[in-house]
């Protein structure tokens, strides 16, 4: 009689799972970068399809926005009002900013979420190559233990007239990423850069005697060991547009004019 009675209830709850027609129930998990997805649907042949993606969402992104190499035009504000060659006091500094420009080789980086994918820091390493190219033809910068200043040649009119300072550069950013593919999504990134001089020269190249000459003076000319910037960089995927703001000035202090330099240009990542 037992038996009977478990036959005919296991019969009963059959029927009854059996005689229902369920709609396709699906189920999602994220697991380590992953979505699984389950769909079952007893009306088809195979009652369960399971389905397994990258989540672009969850997983951890492979990210590089200072990593590669960038171009750009640098130049010096003369002034709190952000004025440019308008210094009467130091007009041998005037700028030919056609010809001022900056390459930089951004060659490390570390780059890691906070918290969550959409919002990085990232530091690294690289190097800054500054070109400030002077408009005057007969005069050249020359520097003494105290002070920089301007040196007339008129013997010389310099077809060239260019201060070159070499930097190395380490970044410090905080990023926004509101999109979900970081190899399209739009960034902000907001920050500073600490550079520190290794190398600096002033170069001139001239015609004396209908010969063509070149002078190349290597000195300090009392460049600030450390330039700090305040950086702003905007981009999409590898390209990013930069800002860059000197905090303090390019000469040392009361040795040379109080200029803050600055520069903006494309950066390319690899």
């Amino acid at each position: 009689m037992k038996y009977t009675i478990t036959f005919i209830l296991a019969l009963s709850l059959a029927t009854f799972a059996f005689g229902q027609k369920e709609e396709e129930e699906t189920t999602t998990i994220s697991f380590k970068g992953k979505v699984i997805t389950i769909t079952s649907d007893n009306d088809s042949e195979s009652d369960t399809t399971i389905v397994l993606e990258d989540d672009l969402e969850e997983e951890k992104w492979d990210v590089n926005h200072w990593r590669g190499l960038e171009f750009g035009v640098n130049g010096f504000f003369t002034s709190d009002a952000f004025d440019i060659n308008n210094d009467p006091a130091n007009v041998y500094l005037e700028l030919d900013y056609a010809k001022s420009f900056m390459i930089n080789m951004n060659l490390f980086e570390f780059n890691t979420a906070l918290g969550t994918e959409h919002f990085r820091f990232f530091t690294g390493l690289g190097f800054r190559f500054n070109r400030y190219a002077f408009k005057s033809t007969n005069s050249t910068l020359s520097y003494n233990d105290t002070t920089i200043f301007n040196s007339m040649d008129s013997l010389k009119t310099f077809d060239k007239n260019y201060l070159n300072a070499s930097y190395i550069s380490v970044p410090l950013y905080f990023t926004f990423m509101p999109g979900k593919n970081p190899d399209k999504s739009f960034f902000l990134s907001a920050g500073a850069i600490i550079n520190y001089r290794i190398g600096s020269r002033l170069k001139q190249k001239y015609v004396s005697q209908d010969q063509k000459r070149k002078d190349i003076e290597r000195g300090h000319y009392h460049l600030n060991p450390f330039i700090i910037d305040a950086s702003v960089r905007v981009g999409v995927g590898d390209f990013t547009m930069f800002a860059n703001y000197g905090l303090n000035s390019l000469f040392e202090s009361n040795k040379g004019p109080d200029n803050k330099p600055f520069s903006l240009g494309l950066s390319f990542n690899f």
